[in-house]
């Protein structure tokens, strides 16, 4: 009965959203920049902080300072959808969420710059995750693979977290995949639906990082997100190298690429990320090794970076 009723309110919320957003003309209009050509609601994500929020109240606020870091970031992201906001204030809002999560985790026994750096982390990580929300179906499905590895993980490896926290976003993307995993999307997350989805995911690795022993903190997990961090990392790093400012918007992803040079499918790339996510994460379970397969996994993933742009700078036709 639990499931029917949040399924119920998630539903419920996305289409009471869309009236809203109808109403008021909430709509991402396209640019120079964008991958698509007619004007599209925007904010559908919201549902992300709605299944959050739902579980919270089904168990009793059982992890009350990420409600709040979530409520925090869906506020500011909702009104940068709107009215686009300074890059500090946004950062600002970030970092202070960062914090509460961190007082969820009671990790405050930490030397400072241990602190510090995981903070740093965690926000370019969220970052990462809303940089790569820019095709129709990506945010959908690909976030669909990450949670399922993580149910797999608490179910059947490892007990990390509540496993109803996991269910309840789930049946938000697949919500929200409805509407958006379409080749002329109806909506469109927003950063309100990315970050805060980048958050979830990022605090469900916490979690289980946390809950291996002692000792062993498993930076391997982070290869459940490695085709995420390997695009939006190494665009990034490309960027910085040519003394570009990471923070204004570009075109520069290797999936943007993609669509835009390449004219592949939105929908073909939206799969094709989130396949060979799912591919990487199957075999973390076959090699006993979970940090030398994720260094693997990242020379590969940079290797392919590298001579797919190669390909693209000498043998695709320049504009």
């Amino acid at each position: 009965m639990m499931y029917a009723i949040a399924a119920a309110v998630i539903i419920a919320a996305e289409l009471i959203y869309f009236a809203i957003a109808k109403h008021f003309g909430i709509m991402d209009c396209p640019n120079e920049r964008s991958s698509h050509t007619r004007p599209t609601l925007l904010g559908g994500g919201v549902v992300f902080f709605i299944s959050i929020l739902c579980y919270s109240l089904f168990h009793h606020l059982a992890y009350p300072w990420f409600l709040v870091a979530t409520a925090m970031l869906a506020v500011i992201c909702f009104v940068d959808d709107l009215h686009p906001l300074p890059s500090l204030l946004r950062m600002a809002v970030q970092f202070a969420a960062t914090l509460l999560v961190l007082f969820q985790f009671q990790v405050f026994d930490l030397a400072v710059w241990k602190i510090v750096v995981v903070m740093i982390i965690a926000v370019g990580t969220v970052n990462i995750y809303n940089f790569m929300d820019g095709v129709n179906g990506m945010l959908a499905a690909y976030s669909l693979v990450v949670l399922s590895t993580l149910a797999f993980v608490n179910i059947s490896v490892s007990p990390f977290v509540d496993q109803d926290i996991i269910w309840f976003a789930i049946m938000a993307v697949v919500v929200f995949g409805f509407f958006n995993f379409r080749k002329k999307a109806y909506c469109f997350s927003g950063d309100v639906g990315s970050v805060v989805m980048g958050a979830l995911v990022l605090f469900l690795l916490g979690r289980l990082v946390q809950a291996t022993p002692t000792g062993k903190v498993e930076l391997g997990y982070l290869v459940f997100i490695g085709v995420y961090l390997a695009d939006g990392g190494f665009t990034i790093l490309k960027r910085m190298l040519r003394g570009e400012n990471v923070l204004l918007p570009h075109r520069e992803h290797l999936y943007e690429t993609l669509c835009n040079e390449c004219k592949i499918p939105h929908l073909y790339v939206s799969l094709g990320y989130a396949l060979a996510q799912l591919v990487i994460n199957a075999l973390f379970f076959v090699f006993p090794d979970h940090t030398l397969y994720a260094v693997c996994v990242a020379v590969v993933l940079l290797l392919c970076y590298s001579a797919f742009f190669y390909y693209i700078k000498h043998h695709l036709p320049q504009k």
